[in-house]
């Protein structure tokens, strides 16, 4: 019995010396060599798709991801006109810049940074503008980024006539993602007067 005691002792010491002390790679087996027994530590992240993978295999997600691996994104605050009905005067004349659609999003400054650089770049806190008219309406165009509207030369305009147009202001597309983006929705009416009557773009 006492044979077959050592050689079993002998048998764990050798064991315990040829296996490696750790295991490098996330999700292995690791072995403490502060503790004489093995611990089997399980990793749940490789990687941090839209973030920082830090010391401990836990992701810091970027501002508007988040999850595990920071591949679920999030939108917390729809964007918001500044007002949802307005009317442009413009002589028939015009050209150039019509109305400027002015709108804000709560997620800059709060879900995302304030100031120049990554910041800007925050996508839940980045907006497009649409225009939406009545069929064969191409009066006018509309800046997707910047909301301005500006008068189409090639179409002629008729004095007296009020056009009227929906704009709407939406959470930017994230490429590869399908859901339902926070939007907001003004009501726009361009009144065209004769040629001695100023422009009043922005009432």
């Amino acid at each position: 019995m006492r044979v077959c005691e050592e050689a079993t002792t002998v048998s764990l010491l050798l064991l315990g010396w040829l296996l490696p002390l750790a295991s490098p790679r996330p999700g292995g087996s690791v072995l403490s060599s502060d503790s004489p027994h093995l611990f089997l530590h399980t990793h749940h992240n490789y990687s941090c798709e839209n973030g920082e993978l830090r010391s401990d295999w836990t992701c810091d997600c970027d501002p508007c991801w988040e999850g595990h691996s920071c591949r679920t994104y999030v939108d917390y605050y729809t964007p918001r006109f500044l007002v949802h009905a307005a009317t442009a005067v413009l002589p028939v004349n015009a050209t150039g810049v019509v109305y400027r659609a002015w709108s804000t999003d709560e997620d800059l400054g709060l879900t995302c940074p304030l100031g120049p650089g990554d910041s800007a770049r925050c996508p839940c806190a980045t907006v497009t503008y649409r225009l939406f008219a009545a069929p064969g309406d191409t009066h006018f165009d509309l800046d997707p980024v910047t909301g301005i509207l500006s008068r189409n030369t090639q179409v002629p305009l008729r004095v007296g006539a009020t056009y009227m147009y929906k704009v709407m202001v939406q959470g930017m597309a994230i490429e590869g993602l399908a859901e339902d983006l926070p939007y907001d929705l003004l009501t726009l009416k361009v009144y065209v007067s004769s040629d001695h009557v100023r422009k009043i773009p922005w009432t």
